[in-house]
């Protein structure tokens, strides 16, 4: 069961449109694990669209429903991909990208929809950079406003290094559980880590643990020996996501 949701302000910017893109993302794939948080922000939206119309009665009291908000940050990641596609070059047969489509589909089944239109490709074909024994990351690509997005795969009865935030993080759990020092997480939950907070996710035995992960800054590794690491990390994780 949720039980990690976003606040109203998360809720509120993503009705409006004016949450960052990378936030936007996260707020996007808790809302399809939950219900409760989905009919708030459909209040919201409806709300919004009714103080639209009272001001402009031309704007179609429709126009802020919450499938709206999805369609308007689902345009946007496609904007985006096109702009990359363009830079890369790249011409794929028609049959090819009917297979990639076919291969993707089958093992994203369950993911978010956000989730699917973010990464194009099977899991596994992501570009993936190991991060010890038993992390790894693949960068998403889409950040915005200095945000980098990313997934974090963290092996079953796995453990990432403590680690201090200097931003803001949002963690969305898409697959399996993790825990640290405040508490146990669950698949749906939209956790907060804000500067200076430090924990250490530790992954439960049962099944490995996926999460989509927006940071605002860099995490600072506690321990000496990953910082003596973590300029050789940051170029890794920089080169894979350019």
């Amino acid at each position: 069961m949720v039980t990690f949701h976003p606040d109203s302000r998360f809720l509120t910017d993503y009705a409006a449109g004016t949450l960052p893109t990378s936030e936007a993302i996260c707020v996007a794939a808790h809302l399809e694990f939950c219900a409760k948080c989905r009919a708030h922000a459909q209040q919201l939206s409806d709300l919004g669209a009714q103080i639209m119309a009272a001001m402009e009665p031309a704007v179609d009291a429709d126009s802020s429903s919450q499938d709206d908000d999805f369609m308007r940050l689902m345009n946007t990641i496609d904007a985006r991909a096109a702009d990359a596609g363009k830079k890369a070059d790249i011409s794929v047969p028609e049959s090819a990208r009917t297979v990639q489509a076919d291969n993707h589909s089958a093992a994203m089944s369950g993911m978010p929809r956000i989730l699917q239109k973010l990464t194009q490709v099977p899991l596994e074909s992501m570009r993936w950079v190991q991060l010890g024994r038993y992390l790894r990351v693949a960068p998403v690509g889409l950040g915005s406003a200095g945000r980098d997005i990313a997934l974090y795969d963290i092996k079953a009865g796995g453990q990432m290094p403590e680690h201090e935030h200097h931003g803001e993080e949002i963690t969305v759990l898409l697959k399996g559980s993790f825990s640290d020092a405040e508490g146990q997480y669950v698949r749906g939950d939209f956790v907060v880590r804000n500067a200076g907070e430090k924990h250490q996710p530790t992954a439960t035995m049962d099944t490995d643990c996926l999460c989509l992960v927006s940071l605002e800054q860099p995490i600072r590794p506690t321990s000496i020996w990953y910082r003596l690491l973590d300029p050789l990390v940051n170029m890794r994780l920089s080169s894979v996501s350019n």
